[in-house]
């Protein structure tokens, strides 16, 4: 029997999709500057890219974004490669081609070229620098609906473990929630419970038990950030709750 062939990830297929429609006009809306683009993208948003020798030779890879540096440069993690490939590929003016997806909002996917300068060795703490694009494409987010950025107190199982958590941010359909990592160890298809809470104001208050399932689940020095979409039962009691958050200028922040 012949065996499958091991499927590219899901940002790698889009980044390959996407430089495919690039011989086609974009339309105005899409293409914004680079500059504009990437001073709102959070660090260790997720990077699928490729690079290309000038005899042909490609490299693929997943990596994290870090952030901008003044001299027009943007500064990523180091990708899983070997020190041959990483000599191989790495070279100052290769071509590369990627695709940001953003953590904030609705999840845009930034599509750009850019080119190689430098590869700062640090061991595990590498980093690879590369030119800051003039232009970039912009596609509609990934998220059913754009997430509202927030910091609110949260109780993780509260019917049992009843472990503190922070809710970063909601949209009515999912939201992004930071706990401890020594503290709960899910995996992406867990079905969990969740209730969210407001401890700022003089009496706490808090909305009611919220289930979802964990979509994706990204580990820290420190903390567990897992991104979760609610279930259809818990849909309108988020509605309920975003309807009722309000902008606190005091604090600059969103409480309930």
């Amino acid at each position: 029997m012949a065996k499958k062939k091991p499927q590219e990830s899901e940002e790698v297929t889009e980044l390959k999709s996407s430089q495919e429609q690039q011989t086609q006009s974009p339309s105005p809306e899409s293409v914004q500057y680079g500059e504009d683009v990437f001073s709102d993208v959070k660090p260790l948003s997720d990077v699928a890219f490729f690079i290309t020798t000038p005899t042909g030779k490609v490299f693929k890879g997943k990596t994290k974004y870090v952030g901008l540096h003044s001299n027009n440069l943007m500064l990523l993690e180091t990708p899983n490669a070997s020190p041959k490939e990483l000599a191989v590929f790495f070279q100052r003016g290769y071509p590369i081609k990627a695709c940001v997806i953003s953590e904030a909002g609705g999840g845009a996917r930034i599509y750009f070229k850019s080119k190689v300068e430098y590869v700062i060795d640090a061991g595990d703490s590498s980093l690879v620098l590369i030119s800051l694009p003039m232009a970039t494409q912009v596609a509609s987010g990934l998220r059913e609906s754009a997430r509202l950025e927030l910091a609110l107190d949260g109780i993780w199982d509260p019917n049992s473990h009843k472990w503190n958590c922070q809710v970063r941010d909601i949209s009515s359909h999912g939201c992004l929630v930071v706990l401890d990592r020594d503290l709960a160890k899910h995996r992406v298809g867990d079905v969990i419970s969740l209730r969210i809470e407001d401890k700022g104001g003089d009496e706490s208050v808090s909305s009611e038990v919220l289930d979802a399932v964990v979509r994706n689940v990204k580990t820290t020095g420190r903390y567990n950030k897992i991104g979760v979409r609610f279930e259809e039962n818990s849909l309108e009691p988020v509605a309920n709750l975003i309807d009722n958050l309000h902008f606190c200028r005091m604090s600059q922040k969103f409480t309930l």
